[in-house]
């Protein structure tokens, strides 16, 4: 099972480059990973994906690579980590988990695909290269106990 959890939840108009909704936007009041999973295994799934980080450029966990990520939303007054959270209702479960990041398309950053930034200039696609390698790293140092149990 995929799902997909991104900014377009709070802001459905959507997103074009460079005119992104704040992560102030994001607060969820009655997420609950647990329910996805259980809803999951009931379908009889045998793994689920969680969209980590998507288009829109939101992240779902803390990340220090940029200020659009859940660090900065007031959901859990900036403390809140839907992939870990997700990651421990999979292993809850008995379902095996993995991740998506997507790196062709990052408006928040100006990116489209493949992974090229608009302006063309070097310098920014270096800088946008270095996000996306720090924000791989985070993800796989901090969820690096659950990869065993990963698709």
């Amino acid at each position: 099972m995929l799902i997909h959890y991104d900014m377009q939840v709070f802001h459905p108009a959507g997103y074009q480059f460079g005119n992104v909704p704040e992560p102030v936007v994001f607060n969820p009041t009655q997420l609950d990973t647990d329910q996805w999973i259980e809803v999951a295994k009931a379908a009889g799934a045998e793994y689920a994906v969680l969209v980590a980080k998507h288009g829109s450029g939101f992240s779902l966990w803390p990340s220090d690579a940029h200020d659009y990520s859940i660090l900065n939303s007031p959901y859990l007054n900036g403390q809140g980590d839907i992939v870990g959270n997700f990651i421990s209702s999979c292993e809850k479960y008995g379902l095996r988990s993995g991740i998506y990041y997507h790196t062709g398309y990052n408006a928040y950053c100006q990116v489209d695909n493949p992974g090229k930034v608009l302006s063309g200039d070097p310098e920014e696609q270096k800088y946008y290269n270095s996000i996306v390698i720090q924000q791989l790293t985070e993800l796989w140092t901090n969820l690096r106990r659950t990869v065993r149990n990963m698709v």
